[in-house]
């Protein structure tokens, strides 16, 4: 070991009494200050703005400008100026020979002058930690971990690329060569990772030896045994292979003895990283302060209950879109999106089905834009056709008749989709088309995984009634937020079933968890309501939406659980909104009904709704507690007199006269509400119906009379006949109008047959409605829709991997601090490197 250190310092001190050590140092101390110093500075500016969203350590030192991040990129330029004189140096001085011939082993020779080197490389880590130090001081509750990862990464880094450049400066006598020879395996290992991807063995290997990718994952915080392994192995193969190249100099042995180690060290090194880069054998360390890079606790529950094998199957179609994300080129980035949750199920098993088929939806058959496929039907031909174009092995892929035996993917679209398997159970995990990453996130990867555990709750939607469907794109309707696939939160991606139901004609089925009654525009059928009451009696979960205008509709209904529409619109006045719009505030005691209900009343963040009816209660066995109010500043109006009776009913329209059937008395539903009426065409969108008695208004029609509702888009102006845009919607005490802010949407609870019930009513409908969701405006409505569907659920879907905020939100540190430490670390600091470098070098000249 002594002789190692003397080599070392000797080495040390070579490299030191020339001006390329300092030089570097200087530039590197210059390159790291305008790198920090202006992110610093940019940050500052964007806090003072208010517009700081990101934790501060990550993007002072991560991200993609951090200082980590931006000097990774310029080390790989200095090593090869520090490393190529190491070996050639003594080889073209003829010093080699002494160096042989001396009582030194070979291996005490490379190591001496790789420990030189790596002693240099923590000079450099000596100026990153200056800044370490910085952000350490003037970041709020930095994040020390992630800085220590990164530091850590750094260092690997520089060990490494000291290690091949050593070997390089083996090989030749010329420095320069040896310079551009390190450049060029540099390169080879950055772009290794790309050969031989479609080859399951070759892909794994190649993938060991690319370093591309492993600091950046050690810079953001998360260290693994095999990126550890990983540059431990690549230094020792090279410190070896330096050791091996001098022996073969200097020892007598036929070639293929020589070329013999040489192909041993290298299988020996493969198989190594092959081994420690399995999933089974790694490790991981998340240093971030709250362990963002691990999935969330509640996931990691979910994980921990899955024993045993879980089967994971991607279904490939060659002929829909996003393929190129599970191409076999692009496997081990594939498997990547899964490794967070590998990590905690060790029994996962990723398989791969790669067919042709035409995606159900025209939409989604992209190869329609090609003009070479133009007029082509035979989807075999097609498949030819888009694997020529692509470049893509046609023979991976299996035809339809085949897929078709193993699965039915037609329900699906046939579009990229994995399937889940285990313990006998199986679900779907979807790719979402259209969106910028179509990979499934944490929390829809835990509903799946969920599912195959517990019960999927099963939400059916009511129809029958004109009420909003669920697979119909119109502004109205609610296809986005329920059943459309390849949508990420709709509630069949968050772990729901979802199904319809017309109530006119059948019971609502045991095992139904949640019924949605969504804006029916026409009146419910006595049977319809009778079928409701007696699925509520049981204790039935219940969501149920109404829009102004619609209150002789519901109220029937809702007066027998304690709340009615209030009759009148809510108004907000204000020129810069469309009339009937409200901004709907989370009420106080709506907090403990879901933590998204409480975060966004901590950040007074509004539901947007266009045109809704308030909410009043009356007394009884429910708990009712209001979820939204309208703003204090507005009032509910109420049209008067013909113009209120024109706005609340629909419009009748006489239709050929019709053999009427005798109309039958019903028994009332209550001895508070008597409701007779005559048959219903059920099913109908426009349906006959007899008299309806409510206790608000009553609309009688004749025999020839014909319901014909009402009906508007998604945030219309529209109440009834009443265009708002024109109506006098100012407030008018005499008219009855009132001020003061009132329940848009209500909860109501009790314990029923032992089991907690739960039903929501809302004054307005078109809240989660497709067009309202297309609108920037709406961006929360769906958070708090989620919130409800967790309460509804109790906790179960969709999951919660809401993480505690990020705690380096903010700096100590002023603009002028930052421009005084400017001057500093960009100029007087590297001056004194400099001045110091100067001093050395000519007291070394003097003597």
């Amino acid at each position: 070991m002594r002789k190692i250190l003397k080599i070392a310092r000797l080495e040390l001190s070579i490299l030191f009494y020339s001006p390329v050590a300092w030089l570097v140092l200087a530039i590197f101390m210059v390159q790291c200050g305008i790198s920090f110093l202006e992110n610093l500075q940019n940050t500052r500016t964007t806090l003072s703005l208010g517009y700081q969203t990101m934790p501060i350590t990550g993007t002072l030192f991560g991200g993609y400008s951090g200082l980590f991040t931006v000097m990774q990129g310029y080390i790989y330029l200095y090593l090869p100026i520090l490393t190529m004189g190491l070996m050639s140096r003594e080889t073209s001085s003829g010093s080699i020979k002494l160096l042989l011939s001396s009582p030194v082993k070979l291996r005490q020779i490379i190591l001496g002058k790789y420990l030189a080197i790596i002693g240099y490389g923590l000079a450099l880590i000596g100026v990153l930690i200056i800044f370490g130090f910085i952000g350490a001081v003037f970041i709020k509750d930095v994040d020390l971990g992630m800085i220590f990862s990164g530091l850590l990464a750094l260092y690997l880094l520089i060990c490494t690329y000291a290690a091949i450049g050593l070997f390089m400066s083996c090989l030749t006598t010329y420095q320069v060569v040896a310079a551009i020879s390190t450049l060029a395996v540099f390169a080879v290992l950055r772009y290794v990772g790309t050969i031989g991807q479609s080859i399951d063995f070759v892909r794994d290997l190649t993938y060991f030896l690319s370093i591309n990718g492993r600091t950046e994952k050690m810079i953001a915080g998360m260290i693994t045994t095999k990126d550890l392994f990983y540059y431990l192995i690549i230094i020792a193969s090279f410190l070896s292979l330096c050791v091996l190249r001098l022996k073969s100099e200097r020892e007598l042995k036929p070639w293929t003895v020589k070329a013999g180690r040489y192909l041993l060290l290298v299988c020996s090194a493969l198989g190594l990283g092959y081994l420690t880069s399995r999933p089974v054998f790694t490790g991981y360390w998340d240093t971030t302060d709250l362990k963002s890079l691990t999935i969330t606790n509640k996931s990691q529950d979910i994980a921990a209950k899955i024993k045993g094998p879980l089967k994971v199957t991607t279904y490939i179609n060659m002929l829909a879109p996003s393929i190129w994300y599970v191409l076999p080129e692009s496997r081990n980035a594939d498997l990547g999106k899964l490794e967070n949750f590998k990590r905690f199920i060790p029994g996962m098993d990723v398989d791969y089905v790669y067919y042709y088929q035409k995606p159900v939806d025209t939409n989604y058959r992209d190869y329609r834009y090609n003009p070479n496929t133009k007029g082509i039907n035979d989807v075999d031909v097609l498949a030819d056709k888009m694997a020529t174009a692509s470049g893509i092995d046609k023979d991976l892929f299996i035809k339809p008749a085949e897929v078709a035996k193993k699965i039915d993917l037609e329900p699906e679209g046939y579009l990229l989709i994995r399937k889940l398997e285990y313990n006998g159970k199986s679900t779907f995990l979807r790719f979402y088309m259209g969106e910028n990453n179509p990979y499934a996130s944490e929390a829809e990867v835990d509903a799946a995984l969920k599912r195959l555990l517990i019960k999927a709750p099963k939400i059916i939607f009511l129809t029958g009634n004109n009420e909003r469907g669920i697979d119909s794109k119109a502004d109205r309707d609610y296809q986005q937020i329920s059943a459309l696939k390849t949508r990420r939160k709709a509630f069949v991606n968050q772990g729901f079933d979802v199904d319809t139901l017309d109530i006119n004609q059948k019971d609502i089925p045991g095992g139904t968890d949640i019924v949605v009654l969504a804006d029916p525009t026409v009146p419910l059928s006595p049977v319809a309501q009778q079928r409701l009451m007696a699925y509520i009696s049981k204790g039935g979960d219940m969501m149920i939406t109404g829009e102004p205008g619609r209150q002789q509709i519901l109220n029937p209904l809702l007066q027998q659980i304690q709340v009615q529409l209030k009759q009148g619109i809510l108004i907000r006045q204000d020129k810069n909104t469309t009339p009937g719009f409200v901004n709907a505030q989370i009420s106080d005691k709506a907090l403990g009904v879901d933590s998204n209900l409480a975060r966004m009343k901590k950040a007074n963040i509004m539901v947007t709704m266009q045109g809704a009816a308030a909410i009043e209660s009356i007394p009884g066995s429910f708990k009712v507690e209001p979820l939204l109010m309208s703003p204090v500043n507005g009032w509910n109006k109420v049209f008067s007199g013909n113009t209120q009776e024109e706005a609340q009913k629909p419009v009748i329209k006489k239709a050929p006269v019709k053999p009427v059937k005798p109309i039958k008395p019903v028994k009332p539903i209550t001895t508070a509400t008597v409701v007779s009426a005559g048959a219903s065409s059920a099913g109908a969108v426009v349906a006959t119906a007899a008299p309806v008695a409510v206790a608000t208004a009553g609309v009688s029609v004749g025999d020839e009379g014909v319901y014909i509702p009402k009906v508007h888009s998604a945030g219309s102006t529209k109440l009834g006949s009443i265009d708002l845009t024109t109506a006098d919607l100012s407030f008018n005490a005499a008219e009855g109008d009132q001020k003061g802010a009132f329940p848009i949407s209500v909860a109501l609870s009790r314990t029923i047959n032992g089991k907690k019930q739960h039903i929501v009513v809302s004054g307005d409908a078109d809240f989660i409605s497709n067009g309202e969701l297309s609108r920037s405006r709406s961006q929360f409505n769906e958070y708090y829709l989620q919130g409800l569907l967790r309460w509804f659920s109790n906790d179960n879907f969709p999951v919660d991997v809401t993480r505690p905020p990020a705690r380096d939100m903010d700096l100590k540190i002023s603009r002028k601090q930052i421009t005084a430490l400017m001057w500093l670390l960009k100029g007087i600091i590297p001056a004194l490197i400099a001045i110091w470098g100067a001093i050395t070098l000519f007291k070394r000249r003097r003597k």
